[in-house]
C-alpha cells in the first residue's frame, strides 16, 4: 500500500477524532464482550476497519460504514459485485490464512506507532488456528489492533451482534433501524407459521467426498427452526458432521435442501433464471442426488422437493431472506412473499435485486 496514502488515513483518523469528541454520544474508554466472550476495550473512536469474512463485511457495510474499510479478506474481494465499495481495498490474505504483516503495515499508516482506532472483526471458531484467538496471537506485535469476533451466522446472536457492532462504529442509529426491521420480518415468518407441523429436511453441506450437513450448532439449524423445519442432524456431533446416504435414507426427510455457493467468476448475485447455462449445472447437480441408490423411496423426492439453493442468503445479515424462502418451501400454504423481502433486503445495501436472476432451483413460481 502507498505509504502516503496510509500517512493521510492516519491523519484524517486523528482529525474525525478531534471533530468527534464534543458530540459523540459513546463515552471512552469503551468495553464490549464479543461472541467469544472476550472483553474488548477502545480507547478512541474507531475509524479504521478490516474484515476478514464477507459476513462482516456485509454488516459494516449496511451500517453505513464501508468508509471506514481499509483491509478485506480474500472472500470479500471475490464478492465484488455484492461489495462495490469494498473491492478495490487493501487485500490482507485468505480469510483462514491472513498476511499479517500487511495488517500490521495497514495499521501503522507509516507511523512509527499504530493510532488506536482500528480494529479486525472475525469469526470466533476457538478450536481453529484461523479464528479469534489465533487472530489474536497473530496481531499480538500490533499492540493497538484490537480483534473482534463478531460472526452474523446465527439467528440467536444476530441482532445482539449487531448492536454491539454500531457500537463499535458509532452507528447505533443504523443498528437499531436495520434490527428493527430485522424483527419484523422474522415476527412475520413466525406468526405465518406458527402451530404448523415441522417437515423434516436434510441439507446437504458437501457431497465432496464423504456427505456433510449441518448440525445444531450450525447458523443453519437456527434459521431452520425459525421457518419451523426439524434438522434431521439436530441431534448429531459438530457443527458439519459426516454422514452416510443410507442413513439420509433411512431419516427419509420431507424436504432436501442442497447447499451451492456462488462459482469463483461470478460477477452477480443469484444464477441467470433458466433456460440458461447456470440452471443446467443446477439441474446437474441435482440430478446426482436423485440418482444415488434408495432416493426414490424418500418422501422429498417422491413429492418432488429437492432443491438447490443460493447459500448465501443463508449467511450473514440477510439470513432473513433465506428464512423467508425457507419457510415458503416448508409451509407453501403460507402468505409469505420471499422475493419482496430480498429485495428490500438489497435496497438497504444499496443493491438492485436481479430481476432475471435466480436463488433457488427449481425456480419458485408464482403460485408457490
Amino acid at each position: 500500500m502507498n505509504k502516503r496514502l496510509i500517512s493521510a488515513l492516519s491523519v484524517m483518523s486523528m482529525i474525525a477524532l478531534l471533530l468527534c469528541l464534543p458530540a459523540c454520544s459513546t463515552e471512552y474508554p469503551l468495553t464490549i464482550t464479543d461472541t467469544a466472550g472476550r472483553e474488548v476495550t477502545f480507547t478512541m473512536p474507531v475509524e479504521r476497519v478490516i474484515v476478514t469474512s464477507t459476513d462482516a463485511a456485509e454488516a459494516v457495510v449496511m451500517l453505513g460504514a464501508a468508509d471506514k474499510v481499509v483491509g478485506i479478506s480474500d472472500t470479500v474481494q471475490k464478492k465484488g459485485y455484492y461489495f462495490p465499495e469494498l473491492k478495490k481495498k487493501q487485500s490482507i490474505g485468505k480469510w483462514n490464512a491472513l498476511d499479517f504483516e500487511m495488517i500490521g503495515e495497514i495499521a501503522k499508516g507509516g507511523e512509527e506507532n499504530i493510532t488506536p482506532d482500528i480494529v479486525l472483526i472475525g469469526y470466533s471458531y476457538p478450536d481453529k488456528p484461523y479464528g479469534i484467538f489465533g487472530v489474536e496471537k497473530g496481531l499480538k506485535p500490533f499492540e493497538n489492533v484490537k480483534a473482534v469476533a463478531l460472526e452474523f451466522t446465527k439467528p440467536k446472536n444476530m441482532t445482539h451482534e449487531l448492536e454491539i457492532l454500531g457500537q463499535i462504529l458509532g452507528k447505533e442509529e443504523q443498528a437499531s433501524d436495520y434490527i428493527n426491521w430485522y424483527n419484523k420480518k422474522s415476527s412475520s415468518v413466525e406468526q405465518a407459521v406458527k402451530g404448523l407441523g415441522m417437515p423434516k429436511v436434510y441439507a446437504e453441506w458437501s457431497s465432496t467426498a464423504d456427505l456433510s450437513t449441518l448440525g445444531s450448532g450450525s447458523g443453519f439449524d437456527g434459521v431452520l427452526s425459525v421457518a419451523r423445519g426439524f434438522n434431521i442432524a439436530n441431534g448429531l456431533k459438530g457443527d458439519y458432521p459426516k454422514v452416510g446416504w443410507e442413513w439420509v435414507v433411512t431419516e427419509n426427510p420431507d424436504l432436501i435442501i442442497k447447499r451451492q455457493t456462488q462459482s469463483s467468476d461470478q460477477t452477480q448475485i443469484g444464477w441467470d433464471s433458466e433456460p440458461s447455462s447456470d440452471t443446467a449445472k443446477l439441474q446437474s447437480v441435482r440430478n446426482e442426488l436423485l440418482a444415488r441408490s434408495g432416493a426414490g423411496g424418500i418422501s422429498a423426492v417422491k413429492s418432488d422437493r429437492v432443491y438447490v439453493m443460493d447459500w448465501d442468503v443463508l449467511n450473514g445479515l440477510d439470513q432473513i431472506v433465506g428464512v423467508t424462502y425457507l419457510a415458503n418451501l416448508l409451509h407453501p400454504e403460507v402468505d409469505l412473499d420471499p422475493v419482496a423481502v430480498h429485495r428490500e433486503y438489497l435496497d438497504r445495501l444499496g443493491l438492485e435485486y436481479p430481476e432475471d436472476r435466480t436463488f433457488i432451483y427449481p425456480e419458485l413460481s408464482s403460485e408457490d
